[in-house]
């Protein structure tokens, strides 16, 4: 039986999502996964309580006494809450209870624990953080989107690497095609990062189109979109919020609240349907949900955990070696 631990107090809308979409993911399930329902015991109880037809051997209880709150550093989280929700499910996917761990909360200290707690896959200078991007013309992989908010271009390289494994075997991309973002398409283009990034990529990578500048992502040129932390989180929320603003005033203005047209739009840049992305370059399965997970939002995190966990994902990365 595959076992998953989810944070029950991870995300803002938690524990009502991230329980309600573990209920979801059993209802819907094969009989094949167990769930570690981790956070304080009374409260997870209570929400259990709305459902009648739980099958308690697919259900177990971590009891965790603190949470992870938005001012916490990241660096020493694992010291000052070692009872966090999140905490303790990252430490039964370190003592092998569990097979992946689930995770809608704090991103920093979600990497920070993870760090520290397991480490990284031999030969990993620094793990990762990608998202996924829907898009009429084929979606797209960004990475890195806020683990490193610096970094060196052989840690690019790598961020590349872990990306294409990843769309290799989980989303069923034989060869990505990788871009480099950057202020212009020319190689001397951009700082001494992204130059020194297209020659490295040039050498290294068969995949490899160029660079890309950000108003043509959508486009369908590249299915990872490579850059630093810092540029990547800038990116990601300016397209979430840019998706809202054009939705919301598409809507409004022409009174299409209801109508066919809006809710396919909606529904083609959902980020939602992906659930989760894992850390890359982290020793174990670790999926990092929206901040803003609804419960569909953990149901789909939970399937893709589950699916990495049954296609190996994790031994793949051994292929960086």
């Amino acid at each position: 039986m595959i076992k998953i631990a989810l944070d029950v107090m991870g995300g803002d809308n938690a524990p009502v999502s991230t329980i309600n979409g573990a209920i979801t993911f059993l209802n819907n399930n094969d009989d094949s996964v167990k769930i570690y329902l981790v956070g304080p015991k009374e409260v997870i109880k209570a929400q259990l309580s709305n459902f009648s037809d739980i099958d308690d051997k697919f259900i177990e209880i971590v009891d965790a006494s603190q949470k992870i709150e938005v001012e916490d550093s990241p660096s020493r989280i694992f010291k000052t809450k070692p009872d966090s929700s999140m905490n303790k499910a990252i430490n039964l996917l370190k003592t092998n209870i569990v097979n992946a761990v689930v995770s809608a909360g704090h991103t920093g200290c979600l990497l920070s624990t993870s760090f520290f707690n397991l480490g990284t896959i031999a030969g990993v200078k620094r793990p990762a953080l990608f998202a996924i991007i829907p898009s009429e013309k084929g979606d797209f992989l960004i990475c890195d989107v806020g683990a490193n908010s610096s970094a060196k271009p052989e840690h690019l390289i790598q961020f590349s690497k872990m990306s294409s494994i990843y769309m290799k075997y989980q989303l069923g991309i034989k060869k990505p095609k990788i871009g480099l973002v950057n202020i212009g398409l020319e190689s001397n283009k951009g700082n001494e990062l992204t130059k020194k990034t297209f020659k490295l990529m040039n050498k290294e990578s068969d995949n490899f189109i160029g660079n890309i500048e950000s108003r043509y992502i959508f486009d369908g040129l590249a299915d990872i979109i490579v850059c630093d932390g810092f540029t990547g989180n800038i990116i990601l929320k300016l397209i979430e919020g840019m998706m809202k603003y054009n939705l919301d005033l598409i809507s409004n203005k022409l009174d299409l609240n209801d109508s066919p047209t809006i809710n396919h739009i909606r529904e083609l840049y959902n980020y939602e349907k992906y659930g989760a992305a894992p850390i890359l370059g982290i020793k174990g399965l670790v999926f990092k949900s929206h901040g803003s997970s609804s419960q569909v939002s953990i149901l789909n995190a939970l399937k893709a955990a589950k699916k990495a966990y049954l296609i190996d994902l994790q031994n793949k990365f051994t292929e960086l070696n």
